[in-house]
């Protein structure tokens, strides 16, 4: 009867070729018989345990008869199954002679299986074993791709919940050191790129290209924004909405037209025609963003004066012709002392796009009899407009 063993775990073998779902391991030991090495033929039954005292058993037992035991010394192979990972196992083996038909001795205490049998996991995380991970095939020139959960995981890193319930993948900084993400390429020829998938169509990327040093923004495959040491770049960058703005012109800046006499003030005192009876118009020059859409033309003047007045948006053609956008004028309304603000919505069809690559614009104020006097003046003008994108 065997009443006693000494053994200890020595070295781990490769997993076995062709085998994946297995992890044999191979065990030499040493075996006393009442304190003496033992000679001749035993059984044994090995088992794996996650502690070493009772616990669960993991794996199967692995059962081998009349292993021959010279002087004390034995070597055996033993296949526990995926039993192998991060957390500590411990192993138990029981022994009787291989004649007997008695039940087994279990030799104690267990031995805990150090890391080496255990490294057999990192030799197998191509076949992405662990909970979680599913073989995704292979792609271009063949690369293996680890595919990890159903849709519904999250990765966070440095904290234990997610910000918000969008993010899927989250770093957190925890003090004031500089961290994030980094994406590199090795080849400085090439470029590291981010990529933004909905509806498993790439509809927007980011990207940056060591050779040229310029970053680049795409959407739909197109080139929205770029960037490189002479600066930013906007071919397509645009507002989810149009967005609304305004350029006003001071009555101060205004000048005559055709150089007859003016007064200007510039303490915001407006501008008028000096000379009696003259019906020249005052003109001032104005800067509109190309692709605007102008909506509104605001007038503030005052008309106390037997003539009236007329403030137009006019874009001059690079032929030569005028072309009116928008316009107000106080024919109809009585002479009234102060400042009067006068608005239109009335823009001419076809001509509320700005374009400034073939029109100028200024604003035009008229009068077919100037009274020569502060009575009849401008005093500012506000083109209202929309854009679809920053300028």
């Amino acid at each position: 009867m065997v009443r006693n063993g000494l053994f200890a775990l020595a070295l781990m073998a490769a997993l076995a070729s062709g085998l994946a779902s297995a992890e044999p391991i191979t065990y030499q030991g040493t075996l006393n018989v009442n304190g003496m090495p033992a000679t001749g033929t035993f059984d044994l039954e090995c088992r794996v345990f996650d502690a070493a005292v009772d616990g669960v058993q993991l794996g199967q037992t692995v059962v081998i008869d009349d292993l021959a035991v010279p002087a004390g010394v034995f070597s055996v192979e033993m296949d526990f199954g995926e039993v192998f990972d991060s957390t500590e196992v411990y192993l138990e083996i029981s022994v009787r002679d291989g004649a007997s038909e008695d039940v087994h001795d279990i030799l104690l205490p267990r031995q805990s299986i150090t890391p080496t049998p255990k490294a057999i996991h990192a030799t197998k995380a191509d076949s992405l074993t662990g909970l979680g991970w599913n073989p995704g095939g292979t792609v271009f020139g063949g690369g293996q791709i680890l595919h990890f959960g159903q849709g519904d995981d999250r990765v966070l890193i440095n904290r234990q919940e997610t910000i918000n319930p969008l993010e899927y993948f989250g770093v957190h900084i925890t003090d004031f050191a500089t961290g994030g993400i980094f994406i590199s390429n090795a080849d400085a020829m090439r470029s590291t790129i981010f990529a933004h998938v909905t509806g498993g169509v790439i509809g927007a990327s980011q990207s940056f290209n060591g050779t040229t040093r310029k970053w680049t923004l795409q959407v739909d495959a197109a080139d929205i924004l770029t960037a490189d040491s002479s600066g930013i770049n906007s071919l397509g960058y645009g507002y989810l909405n149009p967005v609304a703005q305004a350029v006003t012109v001071a009555g101060d800046v205004f000048h005559s037209a055709l150089g007859t006499p003016f007064r200007a003030s510039f303490f915001g005192g407006g501008a008028y025609l000096s000379t009696p009876g003259d019906n020249a118009p005052l003109v001032a020059p104005i800067t509109l963003p190309d692709g605007a859409i102008v909506t509104k033309l605001t007038a503030r003047l005052e008309d106390n004066a037997v003539s009236d007045i007329s403030v137009s948006l006019t874009g001059a053609l690079s032929d030569g012709t005028l072309v009116f956008l928008a316009a107000v004028n106080t024919e109809g309304v009585a002479p009234m002392a102060g400042i009067q603000s006068l608005s239109t919505t009335e823009i001419d069809e076809g001509s509320s796009l700005i374009s400034t690559f073939s029109t100028g614009y200024y604003i035009r104020v008229f009068s077919s009899s100037w009274p020569g006097d502060s009575s009849l003046r401008i005093w500012s003008v506000t083109v209202e407009y929309t854009v679809d994108g920053p300028d």
